[in-house]
């Protein structure tokens, strides 16, 4: 599971659904999250939070310089190791200095021609990414 840490900047509910939008170090991502009682007491503009998401729902491309930088859930990383195997193939890259693991189908890996030490833009889909309370 990879972490990252971000400060709640905006919230949106509505019949039970919240919508949370998180900043990290200027980059923007939200959340979809199913509101409780137990979310509710951290869900709080400004609190910090911890950003959970699975090294599988991750989704990978190269990175093109002309890509939009303002539209959300997108971490634009540099590629630090690449564990090829037969079917699916582990990346490890760097965002802002936390290394973060992807898995990706090894064939996926190889249209996309990544090579150690390039950029490559992750991008997350808003119900994949968990919340939870930053101690």
């Amino acid at each position: 599971m990879n972490k990252l840490i971000g400060k709640i900047y905006d919230i949106q509910t509505s019949e039970g659904i919240t919508l949370v939008d998180i900043c990290i170090g200027g980059d923007e991502f939200s959340s979809l999250i199913i509101s409780s009682e137990s979310t509710d007491e951290y869900i709080v503009v400004g609190n910090n939070v911890n950003m959970l998401f699975k090294e599988t729902e991750i989704s990978v491309k190269n990175f093109h310089e002309k890509y939009n930088k303002k539209r959300q859930n997108k971490l634009l990383t540099k590629v630090e190791t690449i564990n090829k195997g037969l079917i699916l193939s582990e990346i490890k890259s760097r965002y802002k200095g936390h290394l973060l693991t992807s898995i990706i189908l090894t064939r996926h890996l190889n249209e996309l021609a990544l090579k150690i030490g390039e950029k490559a833009l992750l991008i997350l889909r808003t119900q994949e990414i968990l919340l939870s309370k930053h101690s």
